[in-house]
């Protein structure tokens, strides 16, 4: 059970990372 919220958590942080990535590399998008 821990493993699996483990690998949630990295999963949500990746996608957070990516998301803020793009959104000051491509501000024009949101």
């Amino acid at each position: 059970m821990t493993a699996a919220i483990s690998i949630v958590l990295v999963v949500l942080s990746v996608a957070l990372v990516v998301y803020l990535v793009v959104a000051l590399l491509d501000p024009e998008r949101f």
